[in-house]
């Protein structure tokens, strides 16, 4: 398995990589260590170029062609294999990610088979709805008033109600039900007058002798209207049978038909309720965008008895249409109950797959201290209708809950914060990922930048988490010592799987083997070679200074200060005197250098710009070796200190130190410099402190140094007049 590197030519500052293979034989981690400005960055933005199908540029020298072809897996790298997340990027989100990796799931293809199923046979009842229900979207109608239905579920819920639907009606669907609710607000404003037609009817109602509304059920207009339709063609009369109504026997459909008019006439013509209408009316007529439904009360003054319910007769009507086409209802409704067991299961199966997700943020709760929550809302309906990952975040402060906008979020919390809350997405991203059986390479561009302790340790946890997953590949970059240490160590990474990265005069990056990933300190102090004697003196000198309560006083803490700064007797430090110093502090057993067996009496200063030159003088120098850079920063400051106090000896000024020697010797010195010898002096003090003082063990600031840095400035400084 490998990230096989072709060739990389001129993409955003990277001048050349070619022919570079990361092997992941032995590990599933891949970490390499470069410093700001070198690699890491310009490399992750190359990648993200390539797997959205960009060509990477140089923005600085964009006439520059560029170049790059990468491999993952034996396969061009894609969204599909490789994943990048960058150092901090606040627009970052994996809701799409989330969404398309749970469509792409066995539970999502089963749901969609037997829907497929339904849809087609739905299809089919919609079509034949169209020719008695047209001018507007009846499924939409159906499903608006149940939001927590589907279609299916609604008509196998109502389907007993839709089959003893008896009455059917002639308005246009929308003159009463229109899409701007004006009928809906009227009824609702004039719901008293409407209440004195519906009073003053009931009571003519219940006076017919025809109509009847009793317990046992009920005789109204809309019955007889049935009746009249069921009997129309007259056969039921012409083969001698008739009818008993209200005391009158009825023998012929004329007949019938006229006894049911002139009893809705009677009702209908009533002056009391005819005047009751009227004023109903009059108020329809003030209002224009109501004509539709004036047209519709008048063709049937019943409609406003209906209309005090407005929600439960909208759904009456839809009950009667589906009423009329009950063989295709009733067959959705067997189809839809048939699959309906198989149905629950995926929608079992999907809340269990919730536990999954939610267990995503309760690790992250856990391992991160954060001042807000995070759910996904909508797991079952990204899953079963097609919705995207919807997150909702939730801010908790002094025990009161808030939700909140990912945006609005992002602009009040800290720096800390809000890289914790991309951390999250990335945690859903790279959750979304673990449904792909596709091996995938992730790349991590210091992901643990600016986090404090706590959080950069949570950070090491869940890479050694996804290490352990057999499709994730980890290449992680980072410019942080500590955090690359402790990285190799937590997730035993072999050394074959570190780099150190560097790049050249040429612009070509250069990976070399990784090292210093155990004691520094012990690995120098047990070596033989004469460089790691130099070494020691600053680290040995920071021990003592620990350790010893006036170290300022202590002997061996002066002459190791000595070595470090041009003092009196520096010309006239013996090695031997140093030697016997690290006996002191490490023991006699402790290995000694060439050059502490050198039976001849060497003095250190010149034996350390001896050594220097040798430095300086390697064709084949080590670029990222740390004895190399920390003798180099010893020698410049020494040849730097002594160059400026035979100055002040020439001016026969005394120099005494007080406490920053090399900042006290320019500020006696500068009056006197040119502007180029200042330039170089300034040069020293920026470089050498950090490399000399290693007060932290981190070795950060020295790695970080580049060696070609060291070089010229102790050339500029060997040229100094």
């Amino acid at each position: 398995m490998k990230l096989k590197i072709i060739n990389i030519e001129n993409c955003y500052g990277i001048g050349k990589i070619q022919k570079t293979s990361l092997d992941f034989s032995k590990s599933n981690s891949y970490l390499l260590y470069a410093q700001n400005g070198v690699f890491k960055t310009s490399f992750a933005k190359s990648l993200t170029d390539l797997i959205n199908n960009e060509m990477p540029k140089d923005n600085f020298y964009p006439n520059r062609e560029s170049e790059i072809k990468i491999e993952f897996n034996g396969k061009k790298i894609s969204k599909e294999n490789v994943a990048v997340f960058h150092s901090y990027d606040e627009k970052f989100s994996s809701e799409d990610s989330v969404t398309t990796f749970m469509a792409k799931s066995d539970l999502k293809q089963r749901y969609d088979n037997i829907f497929s199923e339904l849809e087609k046979e739905k299809k089919t009842l919609l079509k034949s709805l169209r020719g008695i229900a047209s001018g507007f979207d009846c499924e939409e109608e159906i499903i608006k008033n149940e939001k927590n239905k589907n279609f299916y579920e609604i008509l196998d819920t109502y389907l007993t109600e839709i089959e003893n639907s008896e009455k059917h009606y002639s308005f246009e669907y929308h003159d009463i039900f229109d899409r701007s609710k004006k009928v809906k607000d009227f009824v609702n404003k004039h719901r008293d007058l409407i209440e004195q037609y519906f009073n003053k009817y009931q009571e003519l109602l219940s006076q017919s002798e025809i109509f009847k509304h009793m317990n046992s059920g009920d005789f109204g207009t809309n019955h007889a209207d049935d009746l009249k339709k069921a009997l129309e063609n007259n056969r039921f009369f012409k083969a001698n049978h008739s009818l008993k109504i209200a005391r009158e026997e009825i023998t012929n459909y004329q007949k019938l038909s006229d006894i049911f008019e002139n009893e809705k006439n009677r009702i209908l013509n009533n002056e009391e309720l005819k005047e009751s209408f009227d004023k109903i009316e009059k108020v329809i007529n003030a209002n224009k965008e109501l004509k539709a439904f004036k047209d519709a009360i008048n063709k049937d003054n019943t409609l406003l008895t209906e209309l005090l319910d407005y929600d439960s007769f909208r759904e009456k009507v839809l009950f009667s249409y589906l009423k009329q086409v009950i063989q295709n209802v009733k067959s959705l409704v067997n189809l839809y109950r048939e699959k309906k067991p198989k149905i629950e299961e995926i929608i079992k199966q999907a809340n269990k797959d919730q536990k999954e997700w939610e267990s995503v943020i309760e690790i992250f709760n856990q391992r991160f201290l954060v001042p807000f929550k995070v759910e996904l809302q909508n797991q079952k309906d990204i899953l079963l209708n097609k919705d995207t990952a919807q997150f909702r975040f939730i801010f908790s402060d002094d025990n009161q809950d808030m939700n909140v906008q990912k945006e609005d979020l992002q602009k009040h919390l800290s720096g800390g914060e809000k890289r914790a809350l991309y951390i999250l997405q990335i945690l859903f991203e790279i959750e979304a990922r673990k449904r792909s059986d596709e091996v995938q390479l992730l790349v991590f561009d210091d992901i643990s930048d600016s986090f404090d302790y706590r959080n950069k340790y949570a950070i090491i946890e869940y890479l050694k988490d996804l290490q352990e997953c057999r499709q994730f590949k980890l290449l992680v970059m980072t410019h942080n010592f500590d955090f690359y240490r402790t990285l190799a160590s937590r997730l035993d990474i072999p050394r074959e799987q570190i780099k150190m990265i560097r790049k050249n005069d040429a612009r070509e990056i250069i990976f070399e083997n990784g090292g210093y990933l155990k004691s520094f300190i012990k690995c120098i102090r047990d070596s033989e070679k004469d460089k790691d004697f130099f070494t020691l003196i600053p680290f040995v000198r920071n021990l003592i200074e620990y350790t010893s309560s006036q170290a300022d006083k202590d002997s061996n803490y002066i002459i190791l200060t000595n070595c470090l700064h041009m003092k009196k007797d520096t010309k006239t430090i013996p090695i031997q005197d140093i030697s016997k110093i690290f006996d002191s502090v490490f023991g006699k057993e402790r290995k000694n250098k060439k050059i502490e067996k050198d039976n001849s009496k060497l003095y250190f200063l010149q034996a350390i710009y001896d050594i220097a030159e040798e430095i300086y003088n390697d064709k084949d120098r080590n670029h990222i070796e740390l004895q190399n850079k920390i003798i180099l920063s010893m020698a410049i400051r020494l040849k730097a200190e002594e160059w400026m106090l035979n100055k002040l000896n020439k001016l026969n000024q005394e120099f005494k130190s007080e406490k920053n020697q090399t900042r006290e010797l320019y500020d006696a010195t500068k009056k006197e410099l040119s502007d180029d010898e200042k330039r170089v002096i300034q040069k020293v003090l920026m470089i050498t402190p950090e490399n000399i003082h290693i007060n932290s063990f981190m070795f950060e600031p020295i790695l970080d140094t580049p060696l070609d840095h060291l070089y010229a400035c102790l050339e500029e400084v060997k040229n100094l007049n």
